[in-house]
């Protein structure tokens, strides 16, 4: 993954926002082993919230800042996720991107560049990892420490301690509905100092998601770039 996200090529956005989501589907659900009764009570309950969600829709943030970069890079957009390993994720700000696959093929598409880049053996990447967000979450004590950072009104933050070294996470941070347990924000920063965030609104955990969201047929006249070719 490229460390200095905003100082990326233009034509290089979309390949790394897959990477950024690639990255957060598959390694930030891994496992979690609290150092304290308060902050293993918390896995447990996220754990228990999210042991019947097959479905989650939610608006989206993203805020990325390096250091010595005065402007953060921020987007936004509509994520869809569902616990059988499929994910859609529409930034429709600043730039219209999407990073979509059924479990087997992953698409890129980035409109203004009319650019698309397929990877039709993604499927087999995901199986060496044992799990996605969803999924993942049914796990959340093993192999990190975890504390509670801050209590507000209505959400709580927890502070994540990769256990074992992880791909270029140093530390990450988990921000709670207290009332609901849904996870509203997911932060972390890289060992290059790169600070990224994820902040979700307008939950949605009981709408079934039909496969036809999971699937893109490239427009007509787009570039297509085969990944698996590279």
């Amino acid at each position: 993954m490229d460390k200095s996200i905003p100082h990326l090529h233009k034509r290089r956005k979309g390949k790394t926002l897959a990477d950024l989501i690639i990255f957060v589907l598959l390694f930030l659900p891994l496992t979690l082993h609290s150092a304290t009764v308060d902050g293993m009570s918390y896995l447990k309950k996220i754990e228990t919230r999210y042991a019947k969600v097959e479905n989650f829709r939610a608006k989206f943030t993203q805020t990325s800042r390096a250091p010595g970069v005065v402007q953060n890079e921020q987007a936004k957009g509509i994520v869809y996720l569902r616990k059988d390993g499929k994910f859609r994720w529409d930034y429709e700000k600043p730039e219209v991107v999407l990073i979509v696959s059924d479990g087997q093929t992953l698409w890129i598409y980035q409109a203004e560049d009319k650019q698309v880049m397929v990877d039709p053996r993604f499927g087999k990447k995901m199986k060496r990892f044992p799990y996605t967000f969803l999924s993942g979450m049914q796990n959340l004590h093993r192999d990190f420490t975890a504390t509670i950072k801050k209590v507000g009104d209505r959400s709580v933050v927890l502070e994540l301690i990769p256990r074992k070294q992880l791909k270029d996470i140093r530390k990450m941070s988990l921000t709670l509905d207290k009332k609901t347990l849904f996870i509203l924000k997911i932060s972390w920063v890289t060992f290059q100092e790169v600070e990224t965030s994820i902040g979700f609104d307008d939950i949605d955990i009981t709408s079934k998601i039909p496969d036809s969201v999971f699937h893109f047929d490239p427009p007509e006249g787009v570039d297509i770039v085969r990944m698996d070719a590279q």
